[in-house]
């Protein structure tokens, strides 16, 4: 069975949280927010009146929402309000392509400017470290933190593991990866394969499954559904 969740707007960005609802970001600075079954439950209009680059939403408590222009970030809490904005310019002062949430109170950050990983404290905006990086930053589509690991995907070379230091520890070669979800112990992404799952502590071993036919941008799977993200709207399809 397949049901299409209309957003009518380029879709920029989308996340999944644990009790999976889905969150799609738009190039209007919009924030839809669905259930599990595709009923959309919230709608934030224009937070920052700019493309959502990128959401992270396995805190569902504190949904994180990242725009590149004009280099802010957001915390969406558990009652539906926004703390105020962060300013990158206080952590750096260089352009930042990526950046995502760390498990322990910090902010990992990603700029071709310096072509470094970098780990902030969140609070006291102070450099932990950085890490010099021997990839194209402009090309990186996603980047998440989970447990004591940094995953990078990068649309052209692939999936880029590293520990709780930024150094690497392996790269899948893998291409077409645009978004990766981790959840149940488990990374799954779409890409030019299919549909790939793996266990990030044992990444060279990946399971493939056949994916739809369509200009998909993405995927995001829950406990009944895959959702197949496209330009405008979301395919759903109900797993049996």
């Amino acid at each position: 069975m397949i049901d299409t969740l209309v957003i009518n707007e380029k879709i920029t960005s989308y996340s999944i949280d644990s009790q999976d609802q889905i969150y799609i970001g738009t190039s209007s600075g919009n924030l839809h927010q669905f259930n599990k079954d595709g009923t959309e439950s919230e709608f934030y209009s224009a937070i920052a009146n700019f493309p959502v680059t990128s959401l992270a939403a396995w805190n569902r408590l504190k949904v994180f929402v990242f725009y590149k222009s004009p280099q802010e970030f957001y915390y969406l809490d558990r009652f539906n309000t926004f703390s105020n904005s962060y300013d990158l310019s206080e952590y750096s002062s260089e352009l930042i392509n990526e950046c995502t949430p760390g498990v322990d109170n910090s902010l990992w950050v990603l700029s071709s400017s310096y072509n470094e990983l970098r780990k902030y404290n969140l609070q006291t905006k102070q450099l932990i470290f950085a890490t010099p990086l021997d990839i194209d930053v402009e090309n990186v589509t996603h980047m998440r933190a989970f447990q004591n690991l940094v995953l990078i995907s990068d649309r052209d070379e692939g999936l880029y593991l590293f520990d709780q230091f930024g150094n690497i520890l392996t790269q899948l070669e893998i291409s077409g990866i645009e978004h990766f979800q981790i959840g149940a112990g488990s990374i799954v992404f779409l890409c030019d394969e299919g549909i790939v799952s793996l266990d990030p502590f044992q990444p060279s071993s990946y399971e493939t499954i056949k994916a739809p036919s369509g200009a998909f941008k993405g995927f995001l799977k829950s406990d009944t559904n895959y959702f197949l993200i496209r330009s405008s709207d979301v395919l759903v399809y109900r797993r049996i």
